[in-house]
């Protein structure tokens, strides 16, 4: 079921970053994230009201975790601006290659509550062996 799921935002997100950056053609990048951003607020909001049932609250959680707001609008404006110029699958297969890194250092040290998981030099072949498929899409 995780497999599926995590296949299904795969195709979710190589698809929205393809209308990111049709929005690009229309709108400013600052504009693309305010259609993306508010548009998912609203409907969280609306699915918390319908389904929660209580109110919504920004207490408890560690200050960190409300970055991911401006992680999401840097990664919004740079796919939409990048796809325009290289194209969605080599844009989708290079950002693969930062989130390997990013989750690499992540899991290594148990940064924002994480375990820990210690990187090992028997990873390398595999980190090498994606390297090379991205390269390879990416260069035709």
């Amino acid at each position: 079921m995780y497999v599926f799921i995590l296949v299904l935002a795969g195709i979710l997100q190589g698809c929205m970053t393809s209308l990111n950056a049709q929005l690009g053609n229309y709108y400013s990048l600052f504009g693309i994230c305010f259609f993306v951003h508010v548009i998912a607020a609203v409907l969280l909001i609306l699915y918390i009201k319908a389904k929660e049932k209580k109110k919504i609250s920004f207490v408890g959680a560690p200050w960190y975790v409300y970055l991911v707001g401006f992680m999401g609008v840097g990664m919004v404006a740079s796919s939409s601006w990048v796809t325009l110029r290289i194209g969605a699958t080599a844009m989708m297969s290079l950002s693969v290659i930062g989130q390997m890194i990013s989750s690499a250092l992540v899991d290594h040290y148990g940064w924002f509550g994480v375990e820990k998981k210690a990187f090992s030099l028997k990873q390398l072949p595999c980190y090498i062996l994606v390297l090379a498929g991205i390269l390879c899409v990416v260069n035709g």
